[in-house]
């Protein structure tokens, strides 16, 4: 009879504790930050935006006048063009050629002419009135100022990213592995920047599978992380998807270890997608779609630096951490033979609603047939065999795969492609998020930049065959930064 008596009671005391911890579970309250909660979705406009591109100025095939002609048919509505250490002085100017980048790129350039658009050609296009038997959108096309990518395309300075809005960069050829210089000089500037597929320098064995799914190297997190909290503001975001580039399929994973380190400090690197185009071939597969009050340059801005965007692509090679593949069975050989890569049939949210009381972020959208909800480099939700183009996320759900925590984000696929939502912060009510340390790093950049910078000083600085050959072969008269080398 005790037996029985003391096995009731120590049920019944399980009974409790398992009460207690699922009522604690359930009394848990999400405050969602939602990225989009500025956007006016009635009445602002989407524009297709093409932030990373080149022509033969520095090492692409295409003029500047194909350049934008073949945008312009292709329905973009503002472009970047980024050409290697040579800023943007606008489509109907000839920038300041950095002429040991065409050489090196000999069989890209041919060392041909710069075409330039005359100014009526410009004015034409920025106000779509430009002749075109295939654009559909009756708006013009805008030319985002001061484009460039920085660090050139050297291969000892294999470390890319773009500027914009800022005079830094022109003719400066980067050392290896530093990113820190032309990220600090833009924001002294007074511009913005992004880091361009950095996911194919972060593996030495870069084509191999098995580093798929893993994490990466807490090395690289660490080194981007402390970018973006050094430069908040300026230094934006990174690209996450540039289309067929398989070296860069690990960067959402990387970009997940990012936002692990960067949001307890308070800043969120936005992500977003660019073609890398070279060529007519890549033109289109894939760009970053801005929401915007306004179609003009200070809503482009706007729009970069808040996060207002999705990141759109035809093409996946990506895997979560815990294995589950971004588009299922995504046969990239397709996309290229069948060239859908030149369709704009692309999944496309149009509507986020976040209830903050219901603990829900319900999504519209165009294209789609699934979406995939991440935190913190995990799926913790996959809805399949959408019909309704809706979809909703329930944070208190029991259907989580994992616990949410510090952030969400999603994105949605369809036959078509893929397109990424911006993430959203997590805070617990009445619980601090934590600041994580992010150490600074220290690696071989650190000492070649040193080096650089006394070699410069001693043996070229007061030289005036290396101020001629500055002028001659990088495209930059020396006394203008005489005693700044690095900054213009």
């Amino acid at each position: 009879m005790a037996k029985k008596i003391i096995a009731v009671v120590l049920s019944v005391v399980l009974m409790a504790q398992i009460f207690v911890i699922g009522a604690t579970a359930k009394s848990k309250k999400y405050i969602i930050t939602n990225p989009y909660d500025a956007v006016d979705w009635d009445e602002w406009g989407s524009y297709k935006f093409q932030p990373h591109c080149q022509t033969n100025a520095s090492d692409g095939y295409l003029t500047i006048k194909e350049f934008v002609q073949m945008h312009y048919d292709l329905n973009y509505d503002v472009v970047a063009l980024t050409d290697h250490g040579t800023i943007n002085k606008g489509w109907n100017k000839v920038p300041d050629l950095v002429p040991l980048i065409r050489l090196v790129k000999y069989e890209r350039t041919h060392m041909a002419p710069i075409d330039p658009l005359s100014d009526e050609e410009y004015d034409s296009y920025l106000s779509g009135t430009a002749a075109s038997t295939e654009r559909t959108h009756k708006n013009g096309m805008l030319d985002v100022p001061q484009g460039i990518e920085l660090n050139m395309a050297t291969p000892k300075a294999d470390c890319h990213l773009t500027g914009y809005f800022s005079d830094y960069g022109q003719g400066l050829a980067g050392v290896y592995g530093d990113y820190e210089t032309p990220s600090k000089g833009v924001r002294e500037a007074g511009g913005i920047s992004m880091l361009s597929h950095v996911g194919e320098y972060v593996y030495t064995d870069k084509d191999s599978a098995d580093h798929v799914g893993q994490k990466v190297d807490d090395y690289y997190a660490n080194k981007f992380a402390r970018l973006f909290l050094d430069n908040a503001g300026s230094s934006v975001g990174m690209g996450i998807n540039s289309a067929t580039d398989a070296h860069t399929r690990c960067d959402r994973i990387l970009y997940d270890q990012i936002l692990q380190k960067t949001i307890p400090n308070g800043v969120v690197p936005w992500g977003f997608c660019f073609s890398d185009s070279h060529d007519v071939r890549a033109l289109n597969d894939a760009y970053t779609m801005l929401m915007m009050k306004d179609f003009d340059m200070a809503n482009v801005r706007a729009s970069m630096e808040n996060g207002w965007s999705f990141a759109v692509s035809h093409y996946s090679n990506g895997v979560e951490l815990n294995g589950m593949e971004e588009i299922p069975g995504f046969d990239e050989d397709k996309v290229y033979d069948e060239k859908l890569y030149l369709l704009d049939n692309t999944p496309m949210v149009t509507r986020i609603d976040v209830d903050q009381d219901k603990g829900t972020i319900r999504i519209e959208g165009t294209n789609f047939d699934r979406i995939t909800w991440v935190s913190n480099g995990n799926v913790i939700k996959r809805e399949e065999n959408i019909t309704n183009g809706t979809a909703t996320l329930n944070l208190y759900s029991d259907e989580l795969l994992n616990d949410p925590y510090l952030y969400i984000r999603f994105y949605i696929t369809g036959e078509n492609g893929i397109c990424y939502a911006q993430p959203f912060v997590l805070n617990v009510e009445g619980e601090e998020i934590t600041p994580v340390e992010v150490p600074e790093t220290h690696d071989i950049s650190t000492f070649l930049r040193g080096l650089a910078t006394v070699t410069d000083w001693l043996f070229f600085r007061f030289n005036p065959i290396i101020w001629l050959f500055k002028y001659v072969a990088l495209g930059y008269n020396v006394f203008d930064r005489f005693f700044h080398p690095y900054s213009n």
